[in-house]
């Protein structure tokens, strides 16, 4: 179902569509939320910054046209811009298809501040590529054992944020992260990691509070590293994995060459229209 939303301002004219979906999912409410914003004319990044805080979802991405199934992406949290946000441009392509923008044969080319990234569509599942993330084995620091409350087993750098390998899979959702030391710690983030059981290869969650986000529900960024940790130890370079936030998400993800191939649906909820 979705619901149709006009937000109006007495005697304005349209400006921009905008929309709420939910991405690594197939059920309404599950899955990471985000706001995608079809601008129809140029906008300030202070202004942008502004909807985003107002929006207040764990991300709102705004898209501008460059030229036939190319576009500009950027991505803010609702306190600042990142230059990724593997969600975000999930639910961009989705929108883009779903609406009749580009037409569902055709590669989409989105420009962003990591570089050229391009989404496929394949029957119903959308394929976005984006750089792997190498990981490497480091101490595990006391500032690390503050930040959450369970014995780590293993930590690696990936690159801009560590992975905290736990126990086991009920070790990982019953973590009470410490916030406050997360934020002391370098990069964005934080991932916490085990192996999976049942269908799920491994599984993770993500707290990212220096960038407004206590936890992100799923996490397309974080998978590119997680997929390069666990290619060895798994021995595979295809995986079903897990991300096991209150909401929930499941992602397929397949290591090619220097890329990560992060495959999963969205499910729009709302759709409407900015008024000056």
């Amino acid at each position: 179902m979705v619901l149709n939303l006009l937000v109006i301002r007495g005697g304005g004219r349209m400006n921009s569509q905008f929309y709420f979906i939910n991405a690594f999912t197939k059920e309404e409410f599950k899955g990471n939320p985000a706001a995608i914003v079809f601008l129809r004319e140029k906008r300030s990044e202070e202004w942008m910054k502004s909807l985003a805080n107002e929006l207040n979802q764990p991300i709102t991405t705004f898209i501008t046209i460059k030229d036939a199934n190319s576009y500009q992406l950027r991505w803010f949290t609702p306190t600042k811009e990142i230059d990724l946000c593997g969600h975000g441009t999930l639910g961009a392509a989705h929108i883009l298809w779903s609406e009749g923008f580009s037409s569902s044969k055709s590669t989409i080319n989105f420009y962003t501040q990591s570089g050229l990234l391009r989404t496929e569509l394949s029957k119903q599942q959308i394929i976005l590529r984006l750089n792997i993330k190498g990981s490497t084995q480091t101490e595990v620091t006391e500032k690390l054992k503050r930040a959450i409350d369970f014995p780590i087993k293993g930590a690696a750098w990936a690159e801009d944020r560590y992975i905290l390998e736990l126990e086991n899979q009920d070790v990982v959702h019953k973590v009470t992260p410490n916030l406050e030391a997360i934020k002391e710690i370098e990069g964005p983030g934080i991932i916490i990691t085990s192996r999976g059981s049942d269908k799920y290869d491994f599984v993770s969650r993500y707290f990212a509070p220096k960038i407004g986000i206590s936890e992100d529900y799923v996490t397309g960024s974080a998978h590119c590293a997680l997929a390069s940790y666990w290619s060895d130890p798994l021995n595979k370079k295809e995986f079903t994995a897990y991300q096991d936030s209150k909401r929930g998400g499941e992602l397929k993800l397949k290591i090619k060459g220097e890329k990560v191939e992060l495959i999963g649906e969205c499910v729009t909820l709302l759709k409407g229209h900015l008024y000056k």
